[in-house]
């Protein structure tokens, strides 16, 4: 099942979007280190990848919290937590049960229950993303949920089943297993913090070579 929650910080919402035509010279965009993300252009940057240590034996969430500094938002991580800069801010994301703490930030989302597969040890990749309209991923699986806050802008996410638009202030979760496809819709470039809590046994990311179709975004 994909959710999407409205989420409490949320900024104008965007009009709808018709069905997403992919121009054919253009690449998908994968997430690496460094990507052009971090100079402000479109990309998508792997922020962190780290060990979860929390349990979960207990359901988590995903808490986004804003910090007036990097120094600050570091000085306030735990061992669940990763602190970073993205889209001008400083940001403390932390993966742990629900709780009012934000650890002396200003409180944005909270994502969750996060549905985790069954697995060992799980890892956590933070990313940053920022998309022209009508940038795309490749169609993909995870091996664990994946989990959007849109910060601006829109998003399509193409599954088999459903296509399901996300817009500034809005998150999403997608579970493990799901082939899916991820577009910019809308006029404005879209900007996303995203989590892939994955079981740390497998590849987060897995291409997918002779996808089924997928649900138009209109």
């Amino acid at each position: 099942m994909i959710m999407r929650v409205v989420g409490a910080a949320m900024a104008a919402v965007l009009a709808a979007a018709t069905s997403v035509k992919l121009p054919a010279q253009r690449a998908p965009v994968a997430c690496t280190e460094n990507s052009p993300e971090r100079s402000g252009e479109p990309g998508c940057t792997i922020l962190a990848q780290t060990p979860l240590l929390m349990s979960s034996r207990q359901p988590l969430f995903w808490h986004i919290d804003r910090f007036p500094s990097l120094t600050a938002a570091k000085a306030a991580a735990g061992s669940a937590g990763v602190a970073a800069e993205a889209h001008g801010v400083a940001w403390l994301m932390t993966v742990e049960r629900q709780t009012s703490d934000h650890h002396g930030g200003t409180h944005i989302a909270l994502i969750g229950p996060l549905p985790l597969p069954s697995a060992q040890s799980y890892e956590m990749m933070i990313l940053s993303a920022l998309f022209s309209p009508s940038d795309y991923t490749p169609i993909h699986q995870h091996s664990g949920p994946e989990i959007w806050y849109v910060i601006a802008g829109e998003q399509c996410l193409q599954t088999p089943e459903r296509a399901l638009k996300t817009r500034a202030g809005e998150t999403a979760i997608v579970p493990a297993g799901v082939t899916m496809r991820l577009v910019a819709t809308g006029t404005e470039p879209r900007r996303a913090l995203v989590l892939i809590l994955h079981d740390a046994a497998q590849p987060p990311t897995s291409v997918i070579n002779g996808p089924p179709p997928l649900a138009d975004c209109k």
